[in-house]
């Protein structure tokens, strides 16, 4: 039988044995049931046996500590191009409080991998020279979903597919990726589940950093202890990325070379709140539907929370029917769809002046006075219609302030806007760039292994505004695949498995 058949079979049969609670009608019912046999069809393995947790594990391990080594990941299942292999890993990580937590990743491995030029020095295929190696890209990927299916190491293509680590690795670049805790790895030894603290960007940067020391554990003959590498992500991966640039300040990763965050989000209960206050900003919308996605994100790291902030039909819908069938971000678009028109549904008044919301901005928000190793650089949309320009404005104006202190301006930030772009579209619009300045980051030998060109000079660049060439004319959309927008023109109808 074919495979896809199966995979939905087994959703299928997962769905129609939930107990649907009473607020879910045969609509919302059937709604699921399409998100998640759609979901499940991309799923390499729905069964999740790659990511039980090994008998190795303890709560004592180090962070970065590897667990488990598939070398070579079957392809079979995967729509990944042709010269590329994948592997995958488990490792340690931590959580916000410290708690050390088993967590996946996947590492693509180009066909041909950049080899560092070292003096006097002969490059070997099979066995890079000391010191040297195959440079890294930690890839940081965007929102997938809050459950364990929606880890991009068991999506087929990797979820970002062409538009970044299929092209990081085309261009010869090792890429590291993590899942992020409680995506799928599901739960402790002892039972008690993993859940993923969604849009808590330190969590997220623990969870990249811990990936790149595992994955040079793997495979110490490729990926050196101290070789190079950048930090890039996109949405809540970019928030992760700028997040990862504040974490090395205190507690770096060897062979550092910058970091580069596209579309951020860093301040998410100010951006939530602005979408509150006007409904007409092009980030409004989205934003009204986010509270229980980010109220799951607080109880996440202060359990006792345990979802305090939702009203009964959207903890009903969250906890009776999403989590049960670990529904990612097409499920949860398709099972809150019937409140696009109505977000005040969804969260009690003011949830998110709640004590533990507050401890988690607190925790989660970039930027300001946290210090940070450079160059840190930010790619932003200014028609965004997920992520508020203003708010990632604001945060680089803030941080900007507060390096002209004492000591504090030596590190390098640029912050650069794309006039007309939108959140996915960006990746587009600044690929030339982004690809030219991972080259030249990985390969900037200035100042030996690890030196970074210029760096010293410091100080903030923050008024580069790039004009897309014809941008009156081209096709408008904020979805991730453009292609997918051309072969489903009428988005009205399955939109929502472009999210």
């Amino acid at each position: 039988m074919n495979l896809s058949l199966l995979l939905l079979g087994a959703s299928l049969a997962l769905t129609s044995a939930l107990q649907y609670p009473p607020s879910c009608d045969q609509t919302c019912q059937h709604l699921a049931e399409a998100g998640s046999s759609y979901e499940t069809a991309n799923n390499v393995d729905p069964s999740l046996s790659f990511y039980a947790v090994p008998s190795n594990f303890t709560p004592s391990l180090a962070p970065g500590t590897l667990l488990k080594l598939e070398l070579a990941t079957p392809m079979t299942n995967y729509s990944i191009p042709s010269g590329l292999s994948l592997s995958r890993i488990l490792y340690t990580t931590t959580d916000l409080n410290g708690t050390i937590l088993p967590t996946s990743a996947y590492i693509l491995w180009p066909y041909l991998p950049f080899q560092l030029p070292l003096p006097n020095k002969k490059n070997n295929k099979d066995k890079p020279p000391s010191g040297g190696g195959f440079p890294i890209v930690a890839w940081a990927h965007g929102t997938t979903g809050l459950f364990p299916p929606c880890a991009p190491s068991n999506y087929r293509n990797l979820q970002y597919h062409f538009m970044v680590p299929f092209l990081l690795a085309l261009q010869g670049s090792v890429v590291v990726a993590p899942d992020y805790a409680g995506l799928g790895v599901s739960h402790l030894p002892s039972g008690k589940q993993i859940l993923h603290p969604w849009l808590a960007g330190p969590a997220q940067a623990n969870d990249l950093a811990n990936a790149i020391i595992a994955a040079r554990t793997a495979f110490p003959s490729q990926l050196h202890p101290s070789g190079a590498f950048v930090a890039m992500g996109h949405s809540q991966g970019g928030s992760a990325a700028w997040a990862f640039a504040e974490r090395q300040a205190h507690s770096p990763v060897p062979g550092y070379r910058g970091t580069l965050a596209i579309a951020p989000s860093p301040r998410n209960f100010e951006q939530y709140e602005m979408a509150l206050a006007n409904h007409s900003l092009p980030f409004a919308p989205i934003n009204q539907g986010l509270p229980p996605k980010l109220i799951a994100a607080v109880t996440a790291v202060f359990p006792a929370y345990n979802y305090s902030g939702l009203t009964d039909v959207a903890y009903e819908r969250w906890n009776g029917v999403l989590k049960p069938i670990g529904g990612c971000f097409a499920t949860d678009t398709l099972v809150f769809s019937e409140f696009q028109t109505t977000p005040q549904k969804l969260a009690k008044p003011n949830w998110q002046r709640d004590g533990p919301v507050q401890d988690f901005k607190k925790l989660t928000d970039l930027g300001g006075k946290k210090p940070f190793k450079g160059p840190l650089v930010i790619y932003a949309a200014d028609v965004d219609e997920i992520i508020s320009y203003e708010v990632v404005k604001g945060a680089v104006a803030e941080t900007c302030a507060a390096m002209k202190g004492k000591g504090k301006g030596k590190e390098e930030l640029e912050f650069v806007t794309y006039r007309g772009s939108n959140h996915f579209p960006i990746i587009q619009a600044s690929q030339q760039r982004w690809l030219g300045w991972v080259r030249e980051r990985l390969f900037d030998d200035s100042e030996g292994v690890g030196g970074r060109r210029g760096h010293g000079v410091g100080g903030c660049k923050t008024n580069e505004v790039v004009e897309g060439f014809r941008q009156e004319f081209t096709f408008k959309t904020f979805l991730p695949n453009f292609l997918d927008s051309w072969v489903d023109p009428d988005l009205s109808k399955e939109g929502w498995k472009y999210i």
